[in-house]
């Protein structure tokens, strides 16, 4: 087994996967490469499937001595690597699959190389000195499980008051609750006990004790109801006789 650049920290769950001898331009691949480091695995796959099908291009970081700046990177320069894409592509796809065989989660890119591997000399034939040498190449892949966000600090104390905050809450409602309870039940025991009052014993209990003193202390004084005057009858008295008149 080759050895990988990359060492894994202890007790560190790691899908790995690795190609050797690859008939690619390891140029092309060791930036195909850089595109995709630090990438969660499956973006990088879905990235890597659009380079492949020539629907995106590939930025060039290094070896880009007489690349052209392409339009779809905003002015950077870059190119269409499809055979190394596609190589890079089935790479990740392999380290996914160990990853599930092993039972991890998400996964990202912890770590992915591409470099020169072998050099084979190639010599024209019939005794030409014309040599073309053939150079293979490697590319090494390290998935490493997603880990959860780290919790702040202070937060069991965080939550130690907010649980205590839900507990005085629920005691205030049940005291609350409770006092209601016992205002309804008083209520009803004074409605049972009050006698029913007339109409006009009601209307003396409304009235204020300062108007009952009042009524009480000066009784109501009856009016003297006066007789009509009676006009005085005429007297008719008779008529003074004449003197009697002598012959």
């Amino acid at each position: 087994m080759a050895n990988y650049a990359y060492q894994p920290a202890k007790n560190e769950r790691v899908a790995r996967a690795r190609v050797d001898g690859v008939n690619a331009s390891y140029k092309d691949l060791c930036n195909v490469c850089s595109n995709v480091r630090g990438r969660r695995a499956d973006k990088a796959l879905q990235f890597l499937t659009e380079a492949a099908d020539g629907e995106r291009p590939v930025r060039y970081f290094n070896y880009n001595k007489r690349r052209g700046h392409l339009r779809e990177l905003g002015g950077k320069k870059g190119g269409w690597p499809v055979k190394s894409a596609k190589i890079v592509r089935d790479l990740i796809a392999n380290a996914m699959a160990n990853a599930v065989s092993r039972n991890m989660g998400d996964c990202k890119i912890a770590h992915i190389q591409a470099n020169k591997q072998d050099i084979f000399g190639r010599m024209s034939p019939k005794g030409r000195r014309i040599r073309q040498d053939l150079e293979t190449a490697f590319v090494e892949v390290v998935l490493e499980e997603l880990k959860a966000p780290p919790a702040p600090k202070n937060a069991k104390k965080d939550d130690k008051k907010a649980e205590t905050k839900k507990a005085e809450e629920k005691k205030t409602e049940t005291k609350k609750a409770e006092e209601k309870k016992t205002e309804t039940k008083k209520a009803e025991e004074k409605k049972e006990t009050k006698p029913e009052l007339k109409p006009s014993e009601a209307k003396a209990s409304v009235s204020s004790p300062i108007a009952a003193k009042k009524t009480e202390a000066k009784p109501v004084e009856e009016k003297k109801t006066e007789a009509p005057k009676r006009e005085d009858k005429k007297v008719f008295e008779p008529a003074a006789t004449a003197a009697p008149v002598r012959n």
